[in-house]
């Protein structure tokens, strides 16, 4: 694999991005991801990758490169698996990740995980001392519970749960991050059904804009929530996510009023543009040619028509390609 670690450490060396958190076999801990069958060796992977980027990146780039552990906090494949006999040693690891579905549900199936997997790669952490980040997350079944399985709709069915879309998933996922300290959060704001890869997986819609409750209570809790020591990527796009168009006329959010800055991309501009492309052929092509012996002004196209008068008059015959058909020229 040296041949894709080389291009994998010149994209790192070439990447203009400030920070870059690189995942090294990612949910190593995946029973369906094929490590589970030698630790040993994945822990031999991941130090060669981590070597060999500290060997051939530039001091700047590698100072721009994080290394992430990435645990998929549910199950292993084998009771005998623990996270220590994954882990390739604090000197190798600079954060620790986990990946947050169905756990912080009652009604997680026993493969799905649960509460207890997610704090133990926590707790793993903090013993580690390592800033820890939720690499992957989406409430499973979809926001709204739409897509999730058989024997959750049992459940449902049959027991009391919280019904607030934004209490029984998102808010549990922030109690882990006030408890455990989590340094970063990636969201999965996605139409999983809506991607012939997986759809009828499960995952469903958790797009946030799908459910207004939801909505609003990200706006509240997450991206305008007074904390100024947090910081979230791409918060300014967010801005009219979810709202209709008589919300942000009433609020403002983005004026539709005629203003300078629209006269200059509308009208001058286009038209500078336009004007240029007129006159300036005009001037150079247009200017009135010498004139003649007999002192009168040749048209701008004189010459042209000489051009072509002469080329009629030539004895020698013009060839046309082979390939040409007669009665399609």
């Amino acid at each position: 694999m040296d041949t894709q670690i080389k291009s994998l450490i010149s994209y790192l060396e070439h990447s203009r991005a400030s920070k870059i958190f690189l995942r090294l076999g990612y949910e190593f801990d995946n029973p369906s991801f094929g490590y589970s069958d030698d630790p040993a060796m994945y822990i031999l992977a991941f130090r060669k990758i981590v070597d060999d980027c500290r060997e051939h990146l530039t001091k700047e780039a590698l100072k721009r490169v994080l290394f992430v552990w990435h645990s998929w906090a549910a199950p292993m494949g084998k009771k005998s698996l623990t996270l220590q006999k994954f882990y390739p040693g604090d000197d190798y690891v600079d954060w620790i990740g986990i990946s947050i579905f169905q756990q912080v549900f009652d009604w997680s199936p026993d493969w799905g995980g649960r509460m207890s997997d997610v704090e133990n790669v926590l707790e793993f952490a903090k013993q580690h001392d390592k800033p820890t980040i939720i690499a992957e997350s989406t409430p499973f079944g979809g926001i709204e519970l739409k897509e999730s399985s058989n024997d959750t709709k049992l459940y449902l069915a049959e027991n009391d749960y919280d019904h607030d879309e934004w209490d029984r998933w998102f808010g549990k996922v922030i109690d882990i991050i006030n408890k455990y300290d989590v340094s970063m959060w990636c969201y999965i704001n996605c139409d999983w059904e809506s991607q012939p890869m997986w759809n009828k997986v499960g995952f469903g819609q958790t797009l946030l804009s799908s459910n207004k409750n939801v909505m609003s209570k990200w706006y509240e809790k997450i991206t305008t929530n007074g904390l100024k020591d947090r910081q979230f990527l791409f918060a300014g796009s967010l801005e009219s996510c979810g709202k209709d168009i008589g919300y942000l006329k009433e609020n403002n959010t983005q004026s539709t009023r005629f203003g300078l800055s629209h006269f200059y991309s509308f009208i001058l501009v286009p038209f500078l543009v336009a004007s240029g492309a007129f006159f300036i052929p005009y001037f150079v092509l247009g200017r009135e040619k010498k004139k003649s012996k007999s002192g009168e002004k040749k048209p701008l196209l004189a010459n042209i028509d000489e051009s072509i008068s002469l080329s009629s008059r030539s004895t020698t015959p013009i060839k046309k390609p082979a390939s040409v058909d007669d009665n399609k020229v």
